[in-house]
């Protein structure tokens, strides 16, 4: 990890603590170690010191402004990954020397083409107003969880270098690029301010369903008419179910045909208006409302909620040109729809759950209060659905979790969704409708 000296004024403040500590070098080594055992032990120190959760917090923020010493084009980086070297490619304009985050777009390349290729292209047309990651991967596999680790590895990795702005990340890819983007903008929407595929869409129905996890991120489809790689049917088929969940999409369908792929590329007279609409878009870290639908190899959380377990639940996964674990089981998907009515109330709707997660954050809950979450079972009957009775799966008061805050940054490096204590909420295995008198 590159933890960068000086990026907080000095050491947060501890709470009649001893002036000789310094909690920093602990934080750094905290968000550095994959070691549980070290972990354990700076918790340890830091609760002996008594340095404050707040102060915790506070340099966690600070810590993630990142460096604005790092500018220029990057060509060709190479980066371990799943014991493969692979290469990625990365520009930084020369105005992130200024001290201001700039918003990073991390662009998928097709079949055949490269991470550096891309960013040739790309560089030009966002006018050194975006940071621009193009990682490369094998025949352009986005779909596998080998690429969409190395995605997710490389954002948080940009993170730790440059100062990006937490709220202006975007996905795009062309191609397989752009059936990446679905996939990965699907299942890890609250990373993104925008999804944005071009010349791609999802084919196989079943991963339709996970559209429903775009609640709160908008996304930009470019289609050929006459695209023969991945006919314009695919992209009306997702068009209308975004549609018709009323959510934010922007879709451009252009007649252009190229002389080599026919209409499957991107037409130079599209960038203007995608560049106009990437420089507005701004991701919202905090929804009162979460949807989502999991399944057993995607269940980190989505902002604030998480699925943990499900009834019968399935895994899909696609194999990929590098070897990987695999984890196929048919099954069920789990669905959770979340809603924080007021400050300590939580209303909660799933199917197929029997375990979930609610992360608290103290800007939003008052810990001085109990909380309470409400949940309730919905099923499908005769084309409609219906809930159960509303039950109290919990009601009391929660307490802050230093270990809680210090691993869930680890895993993002996401100053703006910093969470205080969760809360696990356990279900009855078995339908609450079979329950009812």
């Amino acid at each position: 990890m590159l933890f960068l000296a000086g990026a907080c004024a000095g050491p947060p403040s501890t709470d009649n603590a001893s002036t000789a500590y310094d909690p920093g070098p602990d934080i750094e080594r905290f968000l550095d170690t994959a070691d549980p055992a070290e972990e354990t032990r700076i918790l340890t120190r830091l609760k002996e010191s008594r340095v404050s959760h707040d102060s915790i917090k506070a340099y966690l923020r600070e810590s993630a402004k990142g460096s604005h010493g790092l500018s220029g084009l990057f060509l060709g980086v190479p980066v371990k990954h799943m014991g493969k070297e692979l290469t990625y490619s990365l520009y930084v304009p020369d105005s992130a020397q200024k001290g201001k985050p700039l918003p990073l777009i991390v662009i998928l390349h097709g079949m055949g083409g490269r991470g550096d290729m891309t960013l040739q292209r790309w560089r030009k047309r966002l006018n050194d107003e975006f940071i621009i990651l193009c990682p490369s991967y094998p025949i352009g596999a986005w779909w596998t969880l080998s690429a969409e680790e190395l995605v997710l590895q490389l954002i948080r990795e940009t993170k730790m270098r440059i100062a990006v702005d937490p709220n202006r990340i975007f996905l795009a890819g062309l191609s397989n690029g752009a059936l990446g983007a679905y996939m990965i903008g699907t299942f890890y929407p609250d990373y993104f301010a925008g999804v944005i595929p071009i010349a791609g869409a999802i084919s196989e129905p079943h991963y339709l369903h996970f559209l429903i996890n775009l609640t709160n991120t908008p996304v930009y489809s470019i289609q050929g008419q006459y695209d023969p790689i991945f006919p314009i049917q695919f992209s009306h088929r997702i068009n209308k179910i975004l549609n018709d969940m009323k959510y934010s999409l922007t879709y451009r369908e252009h007649t252009e045909k190229g002389a080599a792929h026919g209409g499957h590329f991107l037409p130079e007279s599209e960038v203007p208006p995608l560049l106009e609409w990437l420089q507005e878009q701004q991701r919202e870290p905090y929804s009162t409302l979460i949807r989502m639908i999991r399944e057993g190899n995607h269940l980190d959380r989505i902002q604030w909620a998480r699925v943990t377990r499900g009834l019968n639940m399935a895994a899909l996964q696609i194999p990929g040109p590098l070897p990987e674990s695999m984890n196929i089981k048919d099954g069920k998907a789990a669905t959770l729809i979340a809603v924080h009515k007021e400050a300590n109330l939580f209303e909660v709707v799933g199917k197929n759950l029997l375990e979930l997660e609610l992360y608290l954050d103290a800007d939003r809950v008052d810990f001085d209060q109990p909380v309470m979450v409400t949940f309730q079972e919905m099923k499908e009957l005769e084309g409609k659905i219906i809930t159960s009775q509303k039950l109290v799966k919990h009601h009391g008061k929660v307490i802050r979790d230093t270990a809680l805050l210090l691993r869930e940054f680890k895993l993002r490096r996401d100053p703006e969704q910093l969470y205080d204590a969760k809360i696990t909420v356990i279900l009855e295995e078995g339908s609450q409708f079979a329950m009812k008198p």
